[in-house]
Parts: C-alpha cells; structure tokens; sequence
C-alpha cells in the first residue's frame, strides 16, 4: 500500500504552532471503506467492504529517524521505520509539518504519511494516501 503525504493541502499560516514535534505521536484511524482502483466502493455479498481500523504511534526523532507501529483491531501489528523531512512555514521558518517516509521492517513494504499542524481544529492531523482518512494525533509525552 503506497501512502502519499506530500499531495495533501498545505499547512497554513496560524498563530497555531506546535512547541515540540520530536516525541511520540499517537491516534486513531477509523474504519474506511475499500475502494477499487477506479476510487469505486467495493461491495462483497451486498455488503461494503471496509478497512478496519488501526492505532498509530509516531516515535520521532530530532536527528531526522522516526519508526512507526500500526496496530490493528483484529490484533497484528506492523512496525515501520524510516526517516522524515521537515516543511518549514515561509513566512516565519517555523515548523508545520513531518513527512515520513517509513518501510516495513519484516516487509519492506513502503509508506509514507505526514504529521501536520491544522490551524483550523488547532491539532496535528495525520495524512496517508488520499483513500485513508485523516485522524488526530497527539503527543504522549
């Protein structure tokens, strides 16, 4: 499953600003439902198919690492590690955003999501690819 981060909207400028983006993130993700390649809603014995959800915990660091777990409601828990890049705000080099570009330690397989500063529900926001939604993160230490 291939994330995208850095397609999503822009941070904004605000007075919102968060004081300390290396330390551990968590949150949860809903239930979504599956989609065909066309962006179609998939429909299994006339009922939608969905993607279960999954709790998300960012581990990042001030040297450029971060690793991810993505624990999942039925039980597994996938473990990622990777590193991340900064979006810095123009107007006053502040830092709004964490794109993390993460590979599945026992897989390989690829993702990418990013944290980012919403001004308007004054949170962090996580973004994967355009088919997850979003969800709220907050930091736990």
């Amino acid at each position: 499953m291939t994330s995208c981060g850095s397609e999503k909207a822009e941070p904004a400028a605000s007075d919102f600003q968060v004081e300390n983006w290396f330390t551990t993130w968590e949150g949860d993700q809903p239930d979504y439902p599956l989609t065909n390649p066309l962006g179609e809603v998939v429909v299994i014995r006339g009922q939608e198919a969905k993607v279960s959800g999954s709790h998300f915990t960012f581990n990042i660091d001030a040297e450029g690492r971060v690793a991810m777990t993505q624990a999942h409601e039925d039980g597994r828990l996938a473990e990622f590690s990777g590193t991340w890049k900064g979006q810095l705000e123009p107007e006053t080099g502040r830092l709004v955003a964490i794109l993390c570009d993460l590979s599945a330690t026992s897989t390989g397989a690829y993702r990418q999501y990013a944290l980012m500063a919403d001004s308007a529900s004054r949170s962090v926001m996580c973004h994967g690819t355009t088919k997850e939604p979003a969800f709220e993160v907050k930091p736990t230490n």
